[in-house]
């Protein structure tokens, strides 16, 4: 299927940024799930996977045969629901998103090999499996420089291709997926059945005001709707708190009123990409649950009417609690949570 066709969810919270144990990979997600996101219409996963969870000596290899069989039930699950699975290697042990501080896999010759080893292995595991599933190598890469991650990125794809010279690779452009490193990713990574990813949580004063784990967002606490201003931009800009990072993004973000209109500030190399006829794909977007409602419903709304409007196929995050899911925590320590019918209704258009 086209990279263009695809709406589905991510299952953040299951396989990766979860306590990775048997009891939870039981029974956070189950196969009732993968039917209910085909029964809504959608028609693809993104799957996170921690390395740690399915790689043994803490995620550095080889493969886990019981966690691998597990993986091969999902996949089935997937495979009965008609569901398109894009296979996230989420964190590794040299690189997470979450610690940008993180840069081993980038300037250390032997992490690099180490993760192709982790590619090489499980693109021999899976290369007879039938059903359709693409491989997205890393998410979120963090490194400053382009060529950093391009250089990664291309050793990786051909730890893949030596042992599948098939399967749909997804590429995601640096610094978070930023949609402003999609061109140096396109041009650094060439090859056929590529498929060139990015992000999209802009403007992050928006999406994730007030999130505590935001570190660059702390110092600014105010309420932000949308479509809106962000509220007392210049008050904030003279304190002394803020980093010169946080100030460029303050100043940058608060120069506009945030509407459908000015979103597409955001996609102009998205365009230009697309129609070159690259193939592109979104896998993560969305807003904090913490945002004002209004705020969650017309940005989510604009969102994906730009991606329709681009014909850009794209992944949610998430499916199931994780702050951001359209199955949201009723309660801490609860397995069951409540359907947010109001953001699935805008995702199914």
């Amino acid at each position: 299927m086209k990279p263009n066709l695809l709406r589905g969810f991510n299952l953040g919270g299951w396989l990766s940024q979860s306590s990775l144990s048997d009891q939870h990979s039981k029974t956070f997600i189950t196969e009732h799930d993968f039917q209910q996101i085909a029964h809504w219409g959608f028609n693809s996963i993104r799957l996170p996977i921690d390395s740690q969870w399915i790689f043994e000596n803490q995620g550095t290899g080889p493969i886990s045969p019981v966690r691998l069989d597990q993986l091969c039930e999902y996949l089935s699950w997937a495979q009965k629901a008609n569901l398109i699975v894009v296979l996230d290697l989420h964190e590794v042990p040299w690189h997470s998103f979450a610690q940008p501080n993180m840069q081993t896999l980038f300037n250390h010759e032997v992490n690099m090999k180490q993760f192709c080893r982790l590619w090489t292995e499980l693109a021999a595991k899976l290369r007879f499996w039938k059903g359709e599933m693409w491989f997205d190598i890393l998410n979120e890469p963090t490194a400053e420089q382009s060529s950093d991650w391009g250089r990664v990125a291309l050793q990786a794809v051909q730890a893949i291709r030596s042992e599948d010279s098939e399967r749909p690779i997804v590429i995601e452009s640096t610094l978070w997926g930023s949609v402003f490193k999609l061109e140096d990713v396109v041009n650094q990574v060439q090859g056929d059945r590529l498929i060139y990813s990015f992000h999209f949580y802009e403007p992050m004063w928006v999406t994730h005001q007030r999130a505590p784990w935001w570190n660059e967002g702390v110092g600014y606490q105010e309420i932000v709707h949308y479509p809106g201003y962000l509220p007392r931009v210049q008050e904030y800009l003279n304190q002394p708190g803020l980093t010169s990072q946080a100030k460029n993004r303050l100043s940058f973000e608060g120069s506009c009123e945030w509407n459908a209109k000015s979103l597409r500030i955001y996609f102009e190399a998205v365009e230009k990409l697309q129609k070159q006829g690259y193939p592109l794909y979104c896998g993560e977007f969305g807003v904090y649950e913490g945002a004002p409602r209004s705020t969650r419903l017309f940005w989510t709304k604009d969102v994906i009417q730009i991606f329709q409007d681009l014909q850009i196929g794209w992944s949610y995050w998430t499916y199931k609690w994780m702050d951001f899911g359209v199955v949201a925590k009723q309660a801490q320590g609860t397995q069951d949570g409540f359907l947010d019918q109001e953001i699935l209704q805008v995702l199914r258009g």
